[in-house]
């Protein structure tokens, strides 16, 4: 099969440009402007666990980026399984009720960060002041790149039919771009802090996984929207994708230590087996 290759970068590809800086002053960490963006997520993220930031792209930036996953589809990895939102085994000891024992299906396709060599959407991974950024919201006092060859960039790639299995993140927080919406469908579903390390609360998860109760966060960002989620406590999923276009996202991820990657096993599992092996 061939593959498209991504647009050269060219001057106007720094990812300073990528961004819409006058709303979101990345380049600008002194100035007021920041300041107030920074307090007014941090607000907004610890009321809800969820943060959207509308327009963070700039419109130069939203059409590379959909220029470098167009180019970058036909690499993409089909994966299909089924899984519980706690991505465990379930066990004898498990009573019937036990969410665990409900299973959702999973159904996308990924692009992984060892074909992504050369493109606008890892410079703008890499760009220092997007890291800084995603720090001070989360009041971090800095975030490092993940170190995984495979796992640390992801375009996402939902197709008609595809969805993304009800789940809690392994990771504290998730960081995503959204590039394209679906037709229709697509939907992000979410219940926030319907968990936390002193409680399961197993009835109120069992209650979401059997359609016995609404998730209470349920909506599509516009594409060049910025998302970010604490995701380890916060039930989500992404509902069937419906129509001719794909949903498209790209997931950041950045990680409160360094050092931090899948093992071969995994990352061949994810992302096909042509992933790296570990040095």
């Amino acid at each position: 099969m061939s593959v498209a290759q991504s647009e050269p970068l060219t001057d106007a590809d720094a990812p300073a440009a990528f961004i819409d800086l006058e709303r979101y002053p990345l380049t600008a960490p002194d100035s007021a402007g920041y300041v107030r963006v920074i307090e007014d997520a941090r607000g907004r993220l610890a009321q809800s666990a969820l943060l959207a930031l509308p327009g963070f792209l700039s419109a130069h930036g939203l059409r590379r980026l959909r220029e470098d996953a167009r180019a970058l589809e036909p690499r993409a990895h089909r994966s299909v399984k089924q899984s519980n939102p706690y991505n465990v085994p379930v066990t004898d000891d498990m009573p019937d009720d036990h969410p665990a024992r409900i299973l959702s299906t999973t159904e996308r396709h990924g692009v992984a960060y060892h074909d992504m060599g050369g493109t606008a959407m890892a410079a703008l991974y890499r760009w220092a002041p997007l890291g800084r950024f995603v720090a001070d919201v989360l009041g971090l006092r800095q975030v490092h790149l993940h170190e995984d060859p495979s796992n640390a960039l992801v375009l996402q790639i939902y197709k008609p039919g595809d969805q993304l299995a009800w789940h809690f993140d392994r990771a504290h927080f998730s960081t995503i771009l959204q590039l394209q919406k679906a037709d229709e469908g697509g939907y992000f579903e979410a219940a926030p802090n319907i968990r936390s390390e002193g409680d399961e609360n197993l009835e109120g998860v069992h209650a979401i996984l059997s359609e016995k109760r609404e998730p209470p966060f349920r909506g599509r960002s516009e594409p060049g929207t910025f998302v970010i989620i604490f995701g380890r406590n916060c039930l989500h999923r992404v509902t069937r994708v419906i129509g001719e276009h794909a949903r498209i996202s790209l997931i950041l991820s950045y990680e409160e230590q360094p050092g931090m990657k899948l093992d071969a096993k995994t990352r061949k599992l994810f992302f096909g087996p042509d992933a790296p092996d570990d040095p």
